[in-house]
């Protein structure tokens, strides 16, 4: 009896994970050489940082951040890659890009006067990728294979995974200071404010509980409304916005030093969160018609409130401490995904407003 023919299980290449390393590329170009003002007349070559010595004291902080900056980029560049290239090979391409991709960006900053282009910096980032490669190449086929992130995907949001998208973005958006945590869509128009004396009911905490409870009103029922399925959605929320606190609450601690880990938490924060959390749950009982109203209403109500109430003195007083930080050289395209989130979400309700999404 002849042998059966032995048949390789296919897979399929992971398109989410491109979409992420190219996000992730922007956001590490934009961090490494903003604010782009390049200097043309400069007597350096772009491989001069190459020959520079080791300088005398090197901080354990730059080297950690180069590090931790480029575990993504290993990561994602197995994800990638997969199935074109797998386990060594897949891992010898990936640092090869991590030197080539950091090297790039180092020869950029040769030309940026408020930049220091460092070999150490060339090192540091070299480790961390080969560090997040190294995490990703043990993984099995099926996690390396969008075969089971499509299907995770798929179950909640089915083929519209624009929902999907501005959820992994949702975190992101929250980090940059806000008037009230949650109020994205600030475009920091000082004309259009109305006078910043208030009388009760009408104070910085009722402004902030009003702000905080119709802008996690709108995020919840704006997914609600996008997941395909309404099991195990109220779960899905919560692991987001506990979510979107950690790192919020790590990353201000990088912002703004001792005092940062909360130092965006207030009580009336927190009243604010939980009515728009009991609200959420209300809204999970309503047909897709109705929370697709809900949501548009609720993230235009926020759009014209953040830009309309007067900003709070602590939050102007977080602005001030936020150069001295050490996230200065992202701040801005933060702030930048801070603004844009509630738009891109209304584009989203408009474009699928017509779309069975059940």
């Amino acid at each position: 009896m002849a042998d059966s023919p032995i048949i390789e299980k296919s897979y399929q290449p992971f398109y989410l994970a491109k979409l992420t390393m190219i996000l992730y590329v922007c956001l590490v170009v934009y961090a490494t050489i903003t604010p782009f003002n390049f200097v043309g007349n400069s007597p350096l070559t772009p491989w001069a940082w190459m020959m520079s010595p080791v300088p005398r004291y090197i901080p354990i902080f730059d080297v950690l951040s180069n590090v931790v900056g480029y575990l993504p980029f290993g990561f994602l560049m197995i994800f990638t890659l997969f199935p074109h290239l797998r386990k060594w090979q897949a891992l010898i391409f990936t640092v090869l890009m991590g030197l080539v991709f950091s090297g790039t960006l180092e020869s950029l900053q040769t030309y940026l006067p408020t930049r220091i282009p460092s070999p150490i910096d060339w090192y540091s980032n070299a480790l961390g990728t080969l560090i997040g490669a190294l995490f990703a190449i043990p993984l099995s086929p099926e996690w390396l294979s969008g075969n089971l992130a499509e299907r995770l995907r798929s179950n909640y949001f089915g083929k519209y995974q624009g929902f999907f998208l501005l959820m992994m973005l949702c975190p992101i958006a929250q980090i940059y200071p806000q008037n009230a945590w949650l109020g994205m869509g600030d475009l920091g128009l000082w004309g259009t404010r109305i006078s910043p004396y208030w009388d009760f009911p009408l104070n910085n905490a009722s402004q902030e509980i009003l702000i905080t409870t119709i802008s996690s009103f709108g995020i919840g029922v704006f997914f609600l409304f996008g997941m395909r399925q309404q099991s195990g959605s109220l779960k899905v929320l919560s692991i987001l916005f506990i979510v979107m606190g950690i790192l919020k609450a790590i990353i201000s601690q990088l912002q703004f030093s001792q005092t940062g880990i909360f130092h965006w938490w207030s009580l009336s924060l927190g009243i604010g969160l939980a009515l728009g959390c009991f609200f959420i749950y209300l809204a999970s009982y309503l047909q897709k018609k109705l929370q697709w109203y809900l949501s548009f209403i609720a993230l235009i109500t926020v759009i014209v409130m953040v830009n309309l109430l007067p900003y709070n003195p602590y939050f102007l007083s977080q602005l001030e401490q936020l150069p001295r930080g050490y996230f200065t050289h992202v701040n801005g395209l933060l702030g930048w995904i801070s603004t844009v989130w509630p738009f891109m979400a209304i584009y989203l309700l408009l474009k699928s407003r017509n779309n069975d999404l059940r």
